[in-house]
């Protein structure tokens, strides 16, 4: 007779399709929504593992919280700011899914996004696809129109695609903006992270990084990805220093593209323009804080820089004057004056 008590054990839960991987940083005002849209995935199981990166506030409460009344989620903290890369990368370490979502804090994913990107991969072989994005405000409101108009249908993009689609170094149309969905196993095989000394452009040189290794990369068009603009984001920011990191980085990815000479030649063609954003950015801090000296020295050391500091003077004279001009027009017909 068998002993009294049944010895009996739990299986293991089989691990999620998708570990999406969410980077915070006093984000706990508007981050619900990104959970959300992660937990509300349709026709794939996933993982939320949420880092965050030893914000001031309450935001890692906040994602304990969240934690404690969903399973799905993990939530982790750093021991000390490192930045969104330094974030993602500790969040990779610890993904258990067959692919890797990553998916900022104050943006969304549509409920199809990741079931049908990881179609596309299936069927293509692909180790990353990049989704196109819709952009909204603020307060939610989405553009009419996606990111990337063209093509409509999926591509494979070849490294010399990516770069070439990368060369708008001030913002724009970058694919830099593309958030990837990654094959854990082809990141695992070949150490794939995100460089932690990047504060924007980590992107644009994870996917970059891929491509030296071999990857193949697709894109998705379906503008499923809700890509939130807010006033002083890093994306949108050109500090000097976060441009001097990325022109170090610059630097370090060339010689792995030397012998394609097509990539090469682009990557220097970027090179040089993120050379001449840097020289502008250091230029407008100087007048700012009127070192007219510094300023002069600037432009003599890279006179190409002169046309984007005129362009950026430019601008900020008209900010300066649409204030103006708003702070003296008369009231609006409708507008009761107190």
């Amino acid at each position: 007779m068998a002993g009294r008590f049944a010895v009996t054990s739990e299986a293991p839960a089989p691990p999620p399709d998708v570990s999406v991987v969410v980077p915070t940083w006093k984000s706990a005002g508007h981050l619900d929504a990104a959970v959300a849209s992660a937990l509300g995935q349709v026709g794939v199981s996933v993982e939320l593992l949420m880092v965050d990166d030893a914000s001031p506030d309450d935001t890692f409460a906040h994602i304990q919280g969240l934690a404690a009344g969903d399973a799905r989620i993990r939530a982790f903290r750093q021991p000390k700011n490192g930045g969104p890369g330094a974030a993602r990368n500790a969040a990779f370490d610890m993904a258990r899914g067959d692919w890797i979502a990553v998916l900022d804090a104050d943006d969304a994913m549509t409920r199809h996004r990741l079931r049908h990107m990881i179609d596309l991969a299936e069927a293509e072989g692909a180790d990353i696809v990049l989704g196109n994005l819709a952009e909204r405000d603020a307060d939610g409101h989405v553009g009419e129109s996606a990111f990337l108009a063209q093509p409509q249908i999926p591509t494979e993009w070849r490294a010399v695609d990516f770069v070439a689609g990368n060369l708008a170094a001030s913002g724009g149309r970058s694919y830099g903006y593309l958030k990837p969905l990654l094959r854990r196993s082809f990141v695992e095989a070949h150490g794939l992270r995100y460089d932690p000394r990047l504060r924007n452009g980590e992107d644009y040189h994870l996917i970059l990084s891929a491509y030296a290794h071999g990857a193949r990369v697709w894109f998705a068009p379906s503008a499923d990805y809700l890509y939130t603009r807010r006033a002083g984001s890093i994306s949108h920011r050109s500090e000097p220093d976060h441009l001097a990191a990325l022109l170090e980085a610059e630097d370090r990815v060339a010689p792995l593209f030397a012998d394609r000479e097509e990539v090469a030649g682009l990557l220097a063609q970027r090179r040089q323009a993120l050379a001449d954003m840097h020289a502008a950015e250091l230029v407008m801090q100087a007048l700012k804080s009127a070192r007219l000296g510094q300023a002069g020295r600037e432009v003599l050391r890279r006179p190409r820089a002169t046309g984007r500091v005129a362009l950026q003077l430019k601008e900020a004279v008209g900010k300066r004057i649409g204030r103006r001009t708003s702070e003296t027009a008369p009231p609006a017909k409708d507008t009761p004056v107190e």
